[in-house]
Formats: structure tokens, sequence, C-alpha cells
């Protein structure tokens, strides 16, 4: 800039970006706590209302717990449109840590791994298709 002197516009800039960094990984970690924590809300409540240790050995894992990772996991994408995967990854990886800290690995931890990222499709695409809309809205 021409009104600086002395590289204290470098400085400015530099200082600038490394603020804009912090608050993008703040936004990033906030946004991982929120799809972490409601990927463990859902595999608890789903568990305790069906009485199963495994919320996924529920029907309501399906007809409601997945929907609203899916729907979560679009709106995650929506407000951060960068990497929507992980939106959608994140709730999923919630629950497998859950179940591991609750239940232990057991000797089918690497079918719950397979399944765990089976599951993990739908809400990733719905991501993805937030972070179309988010893109859109913005005119990026």
């Amino acid at each position: 800039h021409p009104n600086n002197r002395k590289g204290k516009g470098c400085f400015v800039w530099t200082a600038g970006v490394a603020q804009s960094i912090r608050v993008d990984m703040k936004k990033d970690a906030w946004l991982y706590a929120m799809a972490l924590v409601v990927g463990i809300a859902v595999w608890v409540v789903v568990s305790q209302v069906s009485q199963r240790r495994e919320a996924w050995d529920s029907q309501w894992y399906f007809i409601v717990g997945v929907p609203v990772m899916c729907v979560v996991s679009a709106m995650l994408g929506f407000v951060e449109p960068n990497r929507p995967w992980r939106w959608g990854a994140a709730p999923l990886a919630g629950q497998f840590v859950w179940m591991l800290v609750t239940q232990g690995p057991g000797n089918l931890l690497p079918l719950g791994i397979v399944v765990f990222g089976i599951l993990a499709i739908p809400s990733m695409l719905t991501a993805r298709l937030g972070a179309v809309a988010g893109k859109m809205r913005s005119g990026a």
C-alpha cells in the first residue's frame, strides 16, 4: 500500500491474514464440535428410546437418526462449503468414538468401521448439496 511506511503495511496485512486464519479455525472447530455432538446425540437418543445397545439395530436410527444427521450436515455444508464431506463424516465419527468409549472395540471392530463408512455416505452427499447451495448464495 503506498501510504504505508517501513513495511508496516506488510505487517498489518500479515496480521490480518493470521487473524483471518484463526477465525476460520475457530469457526471450523465449532462446526466440527456441532457435527460430533449431533452424531453422538442421535446415537444416544435412539439407543435409549429403542432400548437397543447399538442405535443402528433400531429402525428409528434409519427413520429419524440418519435424516437428522443429513439435515445437520447439509446446514454445515451451507455454512462452510469448503471440503463439505467432513461435515457428513464427522457425525458418524462421533458415533464411532462414542461406541468405542461406551462399549469397547469388540471383535467386530473392522466390520463396524466399514458400516460407519457406508452410513456416512448419505450425510456426505447432503453436506455436498448444502455446500453447493451455500456457494450459489454467496456467488462463489
